[in-house]
């Protein structure tokens, strides 16, 4: 931008120059381009900086009228294209409509440039957006949980990351959003010293933090060989073709669709389960969904199931869809059962979340915890997964292992477990995340990668990592979503502070 342009810099929020409305289009061109690669499928963590840079220069240089209603379309389109491939029409429109609330922090940026002034108005923009996500996480019914806050894209970053042993994500989103308000006040070539030197000591007091607990604290304690199980492709797609979930409900029928069907990938994973235990797997963890079976063969199956956690002296955890009788919701039951080596049953967790479309019933969403000779497990499953406070749970507990037995589609294998990642990091837990359909992923309590596996990728569904059995407190476990809370106390105070400054002007 020219010297001359920036000079005639108009304040956010005021009427911006005809020049000025014709080149906010282009950062609105660029901010829309980058925006639907922030979240869902092929993410780019440099986007999550740029996006929000580049479309609050569009809210700030264009008419408040045009800017926000034009913010809203772009965020249901960006949600659209970001969910490409997930769901058909029309339910796809349908989960894209929360895209429309992007305008939000855009709106309150531009209310608050009238009654407030640098470091304090740069705090608004990123309130509102954290605040809004993490007010949706708390429902335990809500579609999408934790989905699309910023800081799931920079699990790569790990120094940075760290700072969620602390503040959980939303210390790491607000942070990230932060960025956009000052930079484009730097843009705006205001007085930026008040502004930039407390950013930049923000900033530069998570990376040391980061980089001091990955150096001088590293996970240290004794590991176990685990392995986790997807069931065989090929067997998985020929039951997924026969549409067992919605399909016959004669006695002969279902016989035959076991026979035929759900039988071939029991039998395959618990082969498998036996070849992992004899390579020296003590703890053994299927997929969600790894296996199906109807509500009478539940029984049997888990008498096998206990024959082989006993016989290979191991703890099993086995992930099932169990298909209920009858044709109305829920359909199914969607557990995950861990038999230890004597061949009990020490936990029967059902997934407390509900993905659109699943039908199973909900469980409490209470994470069960078992001692054993690896550490102290628990479990969620998948979906539950994406709600901080449901796995934080895990971590009060002192968990030292968390099995997260997962099924995905495709396009979101990979950005699903960089999630897994970050809470991971948050309740200083190991994760064992054997994932159907999507990235099988082990993971210490520091966010460090130490096995991974694509189910699409070669012929062999079985992923074994060396797990470290002890966990490592972290200050979120203690303070839990305090800077979730601090988002939504910040905007009451900053909407206090603009009324009272309001007044003073008034008089």
């Amino acid at each position: 931008m020219a010297a001359t342009e920036v000079a005639r810099q108009p304040q956010a929020g005021s009427c911006p120059s005809a020049r000025h409305g014709r080149t906010s289009w282009l950062w609105l061109a660029l901010g829309a381009g980058l925006l639907p690669f922030t979240t869902f499928q092929a993410v780019i963590p440099a986007a999550a900086w740029l996006a929000p840079i580049l479309l609050l220069r569009f809210a700030r240089t264009q008419r408040a009228l045009v800017a926000l209603p034009v913010l809203a379309l772009v965020g249901y389109g960006a949600t659209l294209v970001a969910m490409r491939g997930l769901w058909t029409p029309p339910a796809v429109y349908l989960l894209a409509l929360p895209g429309l609330g992007i305008f939000l922090p855009y709106a309150a940026d531009l209310l608050a440039a009238r009654r407030l002034r640098g470091l304090v108005h740069s705090l608004v923009f990123p309130a509102v957006e954290t605040a809004t996500a993490f007010l949706l996480s708390l429902d335990q019914g809500s579609a999408f949980g934790s989905w699309g806050t910023p800081g799931y894209t920079q699990v790569t970053n790990l120094p940075l990351s760290q700072v969620a042993s602390i503040t959980g994500v939303w210390g790491l989103s607000f942070l990230i959003l932060w960025t956009a308000p000052v930079v484009n006040d730097l843009w705006e070539r205001r007085p930026t010293r008040p502004l930039v030197l407390p950013y930049c000591v923000v900033l530069l007091a998570v990376l040391l933090y980061g980089g001091a607990r990955l150096a001088l604290f590293p996970a240290s304690s004794p590991t176990v060989q685990m392995a986790a199980l997807a069931p065989d492709r090929e067997l998985d797609e020929a039951r997924e073709a026969a549409a067992v979930r919605s399909g016959p409900r004669t006695e002969p029928e279902r016989n035959r669709v076991t026979r035929l069907h759900l039988t071939p990938v029991l039998d395959d994973l618990f082969t498998r389960t036996r070849q992992a235990a004899r390579a020296g797997a003590k703890v053994v963890a299927w997929s969600e969904a790894a296996g199906y079976l109807f509500k009478e063969e539940e029984a049997a199956f888990l008498r096998r199931a206990a024959g082989v956690a006993r016989e290979e002296g191991i703890y099993l955890a086995v992930g099932v869809i169990v298909i209920l009788p009858g044709t109305g919701d829920p359909t199914n039951e969607n557990r995950s059962i861990l038999i230890d080596p004597s061949g009990h049953v020490r936990w029967d967790y059902a997934k407390a979340t509900l993905v659109p479309g699943d039908g199973n019933a909900l469980g409490p969403g209470i994470p069960p915890i078992v001692d054993t000779p690896y550490g102290r497990l628990s479990t969620v499953i998948c979906f539950d997964a994406d709600f901080p406070w449901l796995v934080r749970q895990a971590g009060r507990a002192d968990v030292d292992v968390l099995l997260v037995p997962s099924s995905d589609w495709g396009p979101v294998g990979p950005v699903h477990a960089d999630m897994a990642v970050v809470r991971a990091i948050e309740n200083g837990v190991s994760i064992l995340r054997p994932t159907r359909k999507g990235t099988s992923i082990a993971i210490d309590p520091q966010g460090r990668t130490l096995a991974m596996a694509d189910y699409f990728v070669g012929d062999d569904q079985t992923m074994t990592a060396s797990i470290p059995t002890g966990g490592t407190p972290t200050p979120y476990v203690a303070a839990g979503d305090a800077a979730g809370w601090a988002s939504i106390a910040g905007l009451v105070i900053l909407g206090a502070v603009a009324l009272i400054t309001r007044r003073r002007r008034r008089r």
